[in-house]
């Protein structure tokens, strides 16, 4: 039985190097790491198609959406060759003919049913970094025409896969993958119909990461370019078969447009042992409002002929601007009144003009609540972290930190910069710790979570439970529906419309200043800076 799901991954992860783990979020995760696709709350549509070593024809359909239980998803992945002549030899020696007699077509198939969601599902409101993926798999195998010798030639299977991806960090995605773990007395073989011989499916266990070296939520800042490292290492529980690795780089230069290349080792013989080749790879993808083409080119071994170009074309979703930068809309969305302030604002070089949230990240940094960067950048599009936002709460209120001030928390060092602002915040009760004595403080803030905090921060009243959805989204039984609905009342989630809320998004900086802006603490210092009092 031959797995063609090691080909059939879609053409971005091949472009780089099939190194997968890390999350793809796309509807690619279906053949890959299916924990990815919680990573994209969209409609999520892939194909692609290409021929193998010049026989081989590719072809893979997957969609994926989300559910009131999840991101569910369904794929289909099929290899073909056809006309495959059948012969008979006859005679032997210098009598030997061959003849022929019929032509036959072989096909394998694997039919995917894929679900995957955040652990705070499971586990009420815990695990919101984790996502966890799985995928029941059925196969097709066999021959078709030819007669009834080839018809035969027919079996079908059955196994899983299980995913994980802990978002560690802004940067950092770590993946675990389980590729065909269902055990043998659990279904997981294949069976060929014609002498019931049972043949077993070879788990593979993947573990890697995706790192964003350059980005807004990167190692590096960038506004506009983007570049990824992915790196994966593959085990098999195949006999006489090396563990291998894949790499690649993705290399954004524009929003629309990505450059990618890998490095794919794949098992060879040789004369001596079992050995690895090197297979390059590079890849073209291109990012239309949604609207994906993505191409591969894969190297096979070291004969130039078998090189494979692959084709992908798909929809990832895509979201409209939070805001049209249009003064009219400015004053419907935020109260505050439109005039010249007395004292200079500080502005920062990568806020356009008329870029949605400019006067609040404007007002809040003059008032010395938020700040930005020595490279005199605010990173709008960055997502906070818990000991970020402790910071600015506090400074929002105006209290005072003392430098030796101490935080009750296991992970929350004295040297720490944050370490007074955390403490101060954890007793105003603004934001709490976690069940193990941890704080988290470089654990990014989801909207969820976001909506919670400031709900205490303003002191707004919560129901005990909502009686009907606060958004499409977000279920009655959530454990943040209380805190959603009270801040939507107060128009803290104004800007997001009345779509979706995208309770585990990670918060921005840019929405963190739109939010505290209509708080009462800081709306009443914003009036106070305009009026010049």
């Amino acid at each position: 039985m031959v797995d063609i799901g090691e080909i059939g991954v879609g053409a971005r992860p091949l472009g780089m190097g099939k190194a997968w783990v890390g999350g793809m979020d796309d509807a690619s995760a279906i053949f890959t790491n299916p924990a990815g696709l919680s990573l994209n709350p969209n409609l999520n549509v892939v194909s692609m198609s290409g021929t193998l070593l010049s026989d081989i024809n590719y072809l893979m359909v997957g969609v994926s959406d989300y559910s009131p239980v999840g991101k569910v998803g369904i794929g289909y992945l099929n290899a073909s060759v056809g006309d495959i002549p059948i012969t008979t030899l006859t005679g032997s020696g210098s009598t030997a003919a061959i003849s022929w007699e019929a032509n036959t077509n072989y096909y394998s198939s694997i039919i995917f049913f894929s679900y995957s969601t955040k652990l705070s599902r499971i586990f009420k409101g815990k695990g919101d970094h984790i996502s966890f993926g799985a995928n029941l798999k059925y196969f097709l195998q066999g021959f078709s025409g030819g007669g009834s010798a080839m018809e035969d030639g027919v079996g079908t299977g059955m196994d899983a896969d299980l995913g994980l991806i802990y978002e560690a960090s802004p940067w950092a995605n770590l993946g675990l993958a389980l590729n065909n773990f269902l055990p043998y007395d659990f279904g997981g073989r294949f069976i060929w119909q014609k002498n019931d011989e049972i043949e077993p499916i070879y788990m593979v266990t993947r573990v890697g990461g995706d790192f964003k070296l350059l980005g807004e939520s990167a190692l590096l800042y960038h506004q506009s370019q983007k570049l990824n490292l992915l790196v994966d290492y593959e085990d098999t529980r195949k006999p006489n078969r090396p563990d291998v690795w894949h790499l690649g780089l993705e290399y954004w230069p524009l929003d629309i447009l990505a450059l990618r290349c890998g490095l794919d080792q794949k098992p060879k013989a040789t004369e001596a042992e079992i050995g690895v080749d090197n297979n390059i790879t590079a890849g073209v993808g291109i990012d239309y409002r949604g609207f994906t083409f993505d191409y591969a080119y894969h190297q096979f071994g070291e004969l130039s002929e078998n090189a494979t170009h692959f084709f992908s074309i798909g929809y990832r979703g895509w979201e409209k601007p939070k805001r049209k930068p249009i003064k009219e809309e400015r004053k419907m969305v935020v109260p505050l009144p439109e005039v010249i302030p007395k004292p200079e604002l500080r502005t920062f070089i990568d806020l356009p003009k008329g870029y949605w949230a400019q006067k609040p990240i404007e007002y809040l940094a003059t008032l010395g609540i938020m700040g930005g960067y020595p490279d005199q950048t605010f990173r709008p599009n960055r997502a906070l972290t818990r000991g970020e936002l402790a910071a600015i709460l506090v400074k929002a209120k105006g209290f005072k930190v003392r430098p030796e001030e101490k935080a009750k928390f296991n992970d929350v060092r004295a040297k720490d910069w944050f370490t007074p602002y955390i403490s101060v915040a954890a007793v105003r009760k603004y934001m709490r710790g976690y069940p193990d004595g941890n704080f988290r403080p470089t654990q990014r803030v989801t909207r969820a979570e976001a909506a919670l905090i400031f709900a205490r921060f303003s002191g707004l009243y919560m129901k005990p439970e909502v009686q009907r959805e606060v958004y499409p989204d977000v279920e009655r039984e959530h454990w943040a529906s209380p805190a959603i609905a009270a801040t939507r009342q107060a128009g803290f989630f104004e800007y997001l419309g009345e779509e979706k809320f995208g309770a585990q998004e990670y918060l921005t900086r840019a929405e963190a200043a739109e939010i505290l802006s209509k708080t009462p603490t800081v709306k009443e210092k914003i009036k106070e800076l305009i009026s010049g009092e």
